[in-house]
């Protein structure tokens, strides 16, 4: 990745170490590490303002709260959509997972296929929000690249790497 630019060193300086980005990127499923799951954070929060003594008007505030999140979560789910590279045959799916946005690209041949990459964070997708069009595209191109080029590498993923480069219009010769 080019570092010529302050918007790439800053988001350079956010990102996740190299094995935290291969343990992000996984298709393993569920919380990440050091978090609860959401009910049982959620059952936590309940019985602590039981403890505490709340009332049912901090109930309603808090589905209030959770609902501005999720359409916030969605929003940009969507926007990160519109942002990563175009593909010939396929799509991206993009979604809020732990503390950032899972993102896996998805085909049909003839069952359903995916290849998931690493997790962009919040803080990235904040810097991605802040920065010109041209560079947020560049900046996912390379993203991907670098993780396909990391794809190839591991034997389990070089068949779905290969293919998927060759759905985003990369010569699987040109990540070598």
């Amino acid at each position: 990745m080019n570092q010529g630019t302050g918007f790439e060193a800053n988001l350079q300086s956010q990102t996740i170490s190299p094995a935290q980005d291969e343990f992000e990127g996984s298709e393993r499923d569920g919380a990440d590490w050091g978090e609860r799951p959401a009910q049982a954070s959620a059952e936590d929060e309940q019985n602590e303002g039981k403890r505490r003594g709340s009332n049912d008007e901090d109930e309603g505030e808090r589905h209030v709260e959770a609902d501005s999140n999720e359409l916030a979560n969605e929003q940009a789910s969507q926007w990160l959509k519109a942002v990563l590279p175009e593909m010939t045959n396929g799509w991206w799916d993009v979604y809020p997972k732990g503390r950032g946005f899972a993102v896996k690209f998805c085909w049909r041949d003839p069952d359903r296929q995916t290849l998931t990459f690493p997790r962009i964070s919040h803080q990235e997708l904040h810097a991605l929000r802040q920065s010109s069009p041209d560079e947020t595209g560049r900046f996912m191109r390379d993203r991907i690249f670098a993780s396909l080029r990391r794809f190839l590498i591991d034997p389990d993923k070089r068949d779905k790497a290969t293919l998927v480069a060759r759905k985003l219009g990369i010569a699987p010769d040109d990540l070598q």
